[in-house]
């Protein structure tokens, strides 16, 4: 009974890795990149920091797209995110992206191609408000940021 139970439990987990692997990602780069009949900003995080919150939104400041991503993996410094077609009238969107500490990095792209792939570099330089408190002070430290 005890091997039946084994046994049963890797093939469960080898189905999970397979499908984990395999299953589309919205948030993939490999999926922008191939899709030319689709419209993605692809956001190149420059700042150092785990992003837990992207916010897009249109020129008239409607948000857009929303995702909470809780600690991504560190080694992820990009991803894409798609626009969907009911914005294929705008061409301008600002990107904000939220840290772990609450600290908020905005920018802004014009001339967003109606197809295809554009590409977003948001760097430290592009912070607009940082938490500044003492407990963030001390996650910083303890952090190595």
């Amino acid at each position: 009974m005890k091997k039946i139970l084994i046994i049963l439990l890797i093939v469960i987990a080898t189905i999970f890795t397979i499908y984990k692997f395999f299953k589309g990602d919205s948030l993939s780069n490999d999926k922008a990149e191939k899709d030319k009949n689709g419209r993605y900003i692809t956001i190149i995080n420059k700042t150092n920091q785990i992003i837990n919150e992207v916010h897009v939104t249109v020129n008239d400041g409607t948000e857009i797209n929303k995702m909470y991503q809780e600690n991504i993996d560190e080694k992820k410094k990009s991803f894409s995110i798609e626009i969907p077609n009911e914005y294929a009238k705008y061409n301008t969107f600002t990107v904000i992206l939220v840290d772990r500490y609450k600290t908020e990095y905005k920018k802004t792209i014009n001339d967003v191609p109606k197809k295809g792939r554009v590409e977003l570099i948001i760097n430290k330089d592009d912070m607009v408000n940082e938490t500044n408190n003492l407990k963030t002070k001390i996650d910083r430290f303890f952090n190595g940021d």
